[in-house]
């Protein structure tokens, strides 16, 4: 089974990437928006599952990140409805929560999240997942969890 972190350093994040924020907490969203565009990567922001849903049937982005905790559709059901849609197995889906324990690591994984990061999120850490998502689904393997 995968792990929670398999984040093995990367020396640069390629840009740009397209990258869906999902998170209901504005002001996290706009903060996350803000670093990924400084990053030069091209984010949508939306502040529900449901918005999420259809902006990634809109346009599959490269990169998901998904918070867990939504209101309504919350972040486990999210991704695996993400994974069903035409494309959405080449998508790299990280939970990026403040839920805490190894159950809702190992839910997030079989809901078909790659990576489970905790918040506050820690810079390097998230330029890291960046930099390895093409990496992963240029080669069709998902090979950060081995998927």
């Amino acid at each position: 089974m995968a792990s929670c972190n398999p984040v093995a350093p990367a020396p640069s994040c390629p840009s740009p990437l397209h990258i869906l924020v999902v998170e209901d907490d504005p002001e996290s969203l706009h903060l996350m928006g803000a670093l990924l565009s400084l990053w030069g990567h091209e984010p949508r922001l939306t502040a529900n599952g449901l918005s999420g849903l259809e902006a990634a049937e809109t346009e599959m982005p490269d990169v998901v990140l998904l918070d867990l905790g939504l209101p309504g559709m919350d972040g486990f059901e999210v991704a695996g409805k993400l994974r069903a849609l035409p494309g959405g197995d080449a998508v790299l889906i990280v939970a990026v929560t403040a839920f805490r324990g190894e159950n809702h690591c190992d839910r997030a994984l079989e809901s078909g999240f790659d990576l489970y990061l905790m918040k506050p999120v820690d810079i390097e850490t998230l330029r890291m997942v960046l930099a390895q998502a093409p990496r992963a689904h240029a080669a069709g393997t998902g090979a950060l969890t081995g998927r």
